[in-house]
């Protein structure tokens, strides 16, 4: 939130490019992540399950490699994350933001994800474990913080 909840309504509506995202943009989609997320990790447990006896497939370093330092290499977002332009001030987005992490931080603390075995398919990662989406969460997060930076630069730059 502190990356973007200084900028003036010109700069988060802001697109360096026609195919960019602006600043809104780019936290409606990191808000359609983490809201998809929360879904995932309130997935009950399936008792029957004996596919994997790991509580984490990829673990926070390969996602951090996967997605914020090899930024280079990008994904078309699928479609039901895709900004549609829910958000229309700064003031929104944060409160949305932190609304959808709150009911995150509540549910991990309320449950034992971190031994939790259970997959969950990843549109393009495949299976991950709970742990698993929640480190995703976060480095997917990042990669997009360091979006919104070249965003507030580009701004800075035309302006």
């Amino acid at each position: 939130m502190n990356s973007f909840d200084s900028l003036s309504q010109a700069a988060v509506e802001f697109k360096p490019s026609e195919k960019s995202w602006s600043v809104l943009e780019c936290v409606e989609h990191i808000f359609l992540i983490d809201k998809a997320v929360s879904k995932v990790i309130a997935t009950p447990l399936q008792t029957e399950q004996t596919e994997n006896t790991k509580t984490e497939l990829f673990g926070e370093q390969k996602l951090n490699i996967l997605l914020v330092s090899n930024r280079f290499y990008k994904v078309p977002a699928p479609e039901y994350v895709l900004p549609k332009g829910i958000f229309k001030s700064n003031a929104d987005a944060i409160q949305n933001v932190n609304s959808i992490i709150e009911k995150i931080i509540q549910h991990i603390n309320a449950n034992t994800i971190e031994l939790e075995t259970q997959t969950i398919k990843h549109p393009i990662l495949g299976l991950m474990t709970k742990l698993d989406w929640i480190h995703f969460m976060i480095a997917h997060t990042n990669r997009h913080i360091l979006q919104l930076e070249e965003i507030k630069k580009a701004f800075i730059l035309k302006n």
